[in-house]
């Protein structure tokens, strides 16, 4: 008896020593999984960026109007087209960080993802290029999860590590969306993995760091750095009132914009118009809004940095009719479910909105023309924390993107209370609606069972434990052990650091049991 736990006891310990190498090894996959994320996520920004400026260039050219009905008839054959590949592929569908999700917690399994991963490539860019109010960050993001998921299949990865590459893409898509890699580690735990795991955090940073390095070189100049923000000079209490009410209306017009937002897209999914002719009036919506002011197309970001760097004397009337006319155009761009983010169009509206109450400032003497793009910034981090709801997401990012510091403090306040506002108007996350809507639809109901894998971590719950022993919530029952590159039949068996456990529940159960089962393993 006492020979056996001896031999047990240096088996264990070797199995620690083992698991520290195989982390090794998932962090160095990691580096790998940022850098092929990097190389195919910045040619795509490159492209839309390339795309966005020869459509612009057109418009202002003021062709002869016998040259728009080529180009309208081309742009009208590429949205069908593209309707077309998110038919036959759903899971290209939108931004990507809901598919994101449900790939992470194991709701979709990515079945073909390379040819899934060039559809969205594909898909996002033409979106783009016919011009509709949809980001570069979401299908970043599930771009980069898609290479993490090639990557666990090249590399053979453990398979409770899997998570881990594909939480890392993730995290890397959205580093070289923006270049902000510390950001990007955030959004994965505050959004799509949420289990804050440090080996996710760090295989996500890693990732991100090189993801974003790369697209450091191709795009060299951030254009949110040539934004100037001089801080205003008032007293604390008039300070903290301003941020107040600048809280309560980002808070009021985050659940509006939500409500909205998830209203119309629910309606439009049931309008049994036919394909081509809901891209015909969408196309028409964009190609009238080109002709008006077309920076506010491909998701507005051009008109949001030109109003941040030279919209201090702009009509306030002005601004609010173009911020109404982009909402609606993102609606509707968002609704159709091609492929494309909201994050971008929602800092959009957000720097917008944070425009106007800067201008009102000026108007009855509490601010400086000069002030009116510090008001702009802190805005749009606190309206991606109304309706993202990631408050550590939104303010490093704003942070991080711009180089702005003096805007970190007020971020944290205006940002803090504009959560505990949208925490008393009942809000959730847009995303996490999207994702409830998702998972809702019959293909996910008729899924029964889910298979869970963890891994056992030194020290966990489960680490020294016999399986029969292991206190389970109902439903729950372990059916594998994945030791040492073969399946062990649990029953009698003694768990140790290293094992990867399969856990079987109710696929119902999958959002309230996740983190709790993991953290049976886990020692964080």
């Amino acid at each position: 008896m006492f020979q056996r736990l001896k031999d047990l006891k240096k088996l264990r310990t070797w199995y620690v020593v083992k698991l520290k190498l195989v982390d090794a090894r998932l962090y160095f996959v990691s580096i790998f999984v940022g850098l092929l994320t990097g190389l195919v996520a910045v040619p795509y920004h490159y492209c839309l960026y390339y795309f966005f400026h020869l459509r612009s260039e057109f418009f202002s050219s003021r062709p002869a109007w016998y040259w728009h009905i080529p180009l309208f008839l081309l742009f009208w054959g590429i949205l069908i087209f593209v309707s077309w590949l998110v038919m036959k592929m759903p899971l290209i569908t939108g931004g990507g960080i809901p598919q994101t999700r449900a790939a992470i917690n194991g709701r979709i399994s990515y079945k073909h993802p390379f040819i899934e991963m060039i559809a969205k490539f594909t898909g996002g860019i033409l979106s783009f290029a016919a011009g509709l109010s949809l980001g570069r960050e979401g299908p970043s993001v599930q771009i980069g999860s898609y290479v993490g998921c090639l990557v666990a299949r090249w590399t053979r990865i453990l398979r409770g590590e899997r998570k881990q590459l594909l939480a890392a893409g993730a995290g890397a898509g959205l580093a070289a969306a923006f270049a902000a890699p510390l950001a990007s580690s955030l959004l994965v735990i505050e959004s799509i993995e949420r289990f804050d795991a440090p080996k996710t955090a760090i295989t996500t940073l890693l990732a991100g760091v090189v993801a974003g390095a790369v697209a450091s070189m191709v795009f060299p100049i951030n254009s949110y750095h040539l934004i100037q923000v001089t801080e205003p000079v008032f007293s604390f209490l008039i300070q903290m009132k301003y941020f107040l009410l600048l809280a309560v209306v980002i808070s009021i017009c985050g659940k509006i914009y939500s409500l909205i937002m998830v209203s119309f897209k629910r309606v439009y999914s049931t309008v049994k118009s036919p394909v081509y002719l809901k891209m015909f009036y969408l196309l028409l919506v964009a190609y009238i809004i080109s002709f008006m002011q077309v920076n506010l197309t491909g998701g507005g970001e051009n008109f949001l940095l030109e109003q941040a760097q030279f919209g201090a004397h702009s009509q306030i009337m002005w601004v609010v009719a173009m911020m109404l006319l982009h909402f609606g155009f993102t609606v509707i761009s968002v609704s159709s479910g091609l492929p494309g983010g909201n994050f971008i169009p929602t800092l959009v509206t957000g720097g917008l909105l944070g425009q106007i109450v800067g201008l009102l400032g000026v108007e009855y003497g509490i601010l400086a023309p000069e002030n009116v793009s510090y008001v702009m910034l802190i805005s749009m981090s606190s309206f991606l924390v109304a309706v993202i709801r990631t408050p550590l997401t939104a303010i490093v990012l704003i942070t991080e993107i711009t180089g702005h510091f003096e805007v970190f403090y007020p971020s944290v306040v205006v940002g803090g209370l504009t959560y505990y506002f949208t925490e008393l108007l009942q809000m959730k996350p847009f995303n996490v609606t999207l994702y409830e809507d998702m998972i809702n639809t019959p293909a996910f109901q008729e899924q029964k069972r889910y298979k869970l894998s963890v891994e056992v971590m030194t020290g966990s719950y489960m680490d020294g434990k016999v399986v029969d022993e292991l206190l389970l919530p109902e439903n729950c029952v372990i059916i594998n052990v994945h030791r040492d590159g073969k399946d062990q039949k649990p029953p009698g068996m003694r768990l140790i650091p290293g094992d990867q456990v399969d856990i079987e529940l109710d696929i119902q159960d999958i959002e309230k049991l996740y983190e709790p089962l993991v953290s049976l393993a886990n020692i964080y």
